[in-house]
């Protein structure tokens, strides 16, 4: 009997360690999804700056707009069937955290600019942010004429999920220790090395977006100065790196959720354990 009341108890306390791992895993995981919305005050930031920047006289926003026009010429987009689709403002009234997500009701409220590559279609709204246009053609050149640009731009949603996955990663598993001295598997020591860099590899996973990003920014930037006088110039090169700074907030808020998401969980384990 006391051998069996033993093992029942030794049961016991394994399942329970096994539910505050599993409950510690979930939290860290439910903080790793979230922890994304640190890069919300610098959208609120940015985003407003980048349509201040874009509030020009009306005279001006059509030169902006034929310029672009005589930009796809130029760049010779217009054989490639790259059209600019001019979108006009709506009164979309939605949380800003919602917005964010919804890049027609962006570009509809005059807060963003798309490009769509399998349609071969710049998406700008009718008259706000007129600048980015230029970015813009700046990808659909990197999708028509660039194969290290098409392939960044392949690789953009795969790095956004690898960066996830990664906080995902270190939000379920634990730091493997060497037992009685024995050497750790290759997979303890990979899961390790995952954990313990799980900030710099999200990071790093979303380099082929912030790569491709600045590509469309020079290649439009060359065409603008081409096509523009220097103040109008001025104009798209300050837009252009206000905006940048929003993809950078991304991929340092995305590095600081895998990293809290793997602290936290060691954190609610230990605390777990020493109770």
């Amino acid at each position: 009997m006391e051998v069996a009341n033993s093992n029942f108890q030794g049961a016991e306390k394994k399942n329970n360690s096994f539910g505050k791992n599993i409950g510690a895993s979930f939290l860290a995981a439910g903080v790793s999804s979230c922890m994304p919305v640190v890069s919300l005050p610098a959208a609120m930031v940015i985003l407003p700056q980048m349509q201040k920047v874009g509030k020009l006289p009306d005279d001006m926003v059509q030169i902006m707009h034929d310029k672009a026009e005589e930009a796809i010429k130029v760049s010779g987009l217009d054989k490639a069937g790259v059209k600019i689709k001019y979108i006009p403002a709506e009164n979309v009234k939605k949380p800003f955290i919602k917005l964010i997500n919804d890049p027609i009701a962006m570009i509809k409220k005059g807060m963003n600019a798309a490009y769509l590559p399998k349609k071969n279609k710049i998406l700008m709204p009718a008259r706000e942010i007129s600048f980015a246009a230029f970015h813009e053609i700046g990808h659909a050149m990197n999708n028509n004429f660039s194969k290290i640009g098409k392939t960044l731009q392949s690789l953009r949603l795969p790095g956004l999920m690898a960066a996830g996955a990664i906080a995902l990663f270190g939000a379920f598993t634990k730091t493997s220790k060497s037992q009685g001295g024995k050497e750790l598997t290759k997979w303890q020591k990979f899961k390790n090395f995952v954990r313990d860099n799980a900030g710099k590899l999200s990071f790093a996973a979303m380099l082929p977006m912030l790569t491709e990003e600045a590509m469309a920014t020079i290649k439009g930037q060359k065409l603008a100065k081409k096509l523009l006088s220097p103040d109008m110039f001025k104009v798209v090169s300050k837009g252009n790196k206000i905006a940048y700074l929003s993809y950078i907030g991304s991929a340092v808020a995305m590095g600081l959720s895998s990293t809290a998401a793997v602290k936290i969980k060691d954190w609610l384990v230990d605390r777990k354990a020493n109770k």
